[in-house]
């Protein structure tokens, strides 16, 4: 380990288990181990503890008996395609192991309606087909590993930015050690598409004038605890018990009367979300939710500019289908 840690020395390294919460050894020498991070990650470590109150006619405590050791890791990456004309199964979105892990089911399509190839990710419809990964941590020398991750993605979309992935995974804490790890290759260099001009909102057929967008999938991730030789940690694994995907949106207030928000709200009635994102063959996704609700609204204002502060959730149209990833070629 180096005499100075520092933050910007990290490698976050992700790779799905072939069997739940055993070490899939993700390394940075593979190909697409590595995460390109656009800022540092944070560690959640914690530690529960039972008291003891001695019974000794002290005021004071003895020394706690630790028990629980919960842990969890935040990051957050661009969403970006390949530098590949198509996609195959080898040639998947870099982030793909990472979406599995959030309760989506994923689908390859090598000819669409449109001829295209085209990677597809769906709230999965089964838990027992939720994929998990092994994820470690390193920080300058010192690193966390952490076994059976799930948990969810919230993407970040701003006015003439790239799309951000954020990621918060819980997990079963395996070893911590201080550890030596060489540059990272196969860290992806495409340059994401931006959200402007190559990227457009429809509320139903209008297009609004959006600047800050999110979408998350809001999954409800249980760390399940129980006794077990094979938990040191005290927590066996981490479940997606249910999801309510949605976010919030900003849109300009610019005519009430052609398309009323106000009124959405009022009956509840459902929004057909589309958000894409690129124009480059393989660089390039689409979001897509066909039953938008609007559950709150409220007047903004941006330097003057009236707009509407609206929080939405997605829901099911025919089950397990409350939105749709699209990463086409």
């Amino acid at each position: 380990m180096a005499e100075l840690n520092l933050q910007r020395r990290q490698i976050l390294l992700l790779k799905t288990e072939t069997t739940y919460a055993t070490d899939s050894n993700p390394t940075e020498a593979d190909s697409f181990d590595s995460i390109k991070l656009v800022d540092n990650f944070t560690i959640d470590l914690a530690q529960e503890f039972v008291d003891q109150t001695g019974g000794d006619l002290t005021r004071g405590f003895v020394k706690p008996i630790g028990t629980v050791r919960p842990i969890g890791v935040t990051f957050r990456s661009y969403m970006s395609g390949i530098t590949a004309s198509s996609y195959d199964a080898t040639n998947k979105p870099p982030l793909a192991d990472a979406f599995r892990a959030c309760g989506m089911f994923e689908t390859l399509t090598e000819s669409n309606v449109a001829g295209l190839s085209e990677y597809a990710y769906t709230p999965a419809a089964d838990p027992c087909s939720d994929t998990s990964v092994t994820i470690i941590a390193h920080q300058d020398g010192f690193e966390h590993r952490m076994l059976g991750c799930r948990g969810n993605l919230n993407l970040i979309y701003a006015a003439a930015a790239p799309v951000v992935a954020e990621f918060t995974f819980r997990g079963i804490l395996s070893t911590e050690a201080a550890t030596t790890r060489a540059t990272p290759t196969g860290i992806p260099t495409l340059v994401p598409p931006r959200w402007i001009d190559s990227g457009s909102i429809l509320v139903e057929s209008i297009r609004a004038n959006v600047e800050n967008l999110n979408f998350n999938t809001n999954n409800t991730v249980f760390e399940q605890r129980a006794s077990s030789a094979g938990s040191g940690s005290g927590i066996i694994r981490v479940l997606i018990t249910e999801r309510a995907p949605g976010g919030s949106f900003d849109p300009e207030v610019f005519d009430v009367g052609s398309h009323d928000f106000i009124n959405l709200w009022r009956s509840s009635s459902e929004s057909l979300l589309v958000l894409n994102t690129g124009l480059d063959d393989a660089n390039r996704f689409t979001l897509t939710a066909s039953k938008m609700i609007t559950k709150a609204l409220g007047w903004g204002d941006n330097n003057g500019l009236s707009i509407f502060n609206i929080d939405y959730q997605a829901y099911e149209e025919s089950g397990d289908d409350e939105w749709r990833l699209i990463f086409e070629a």
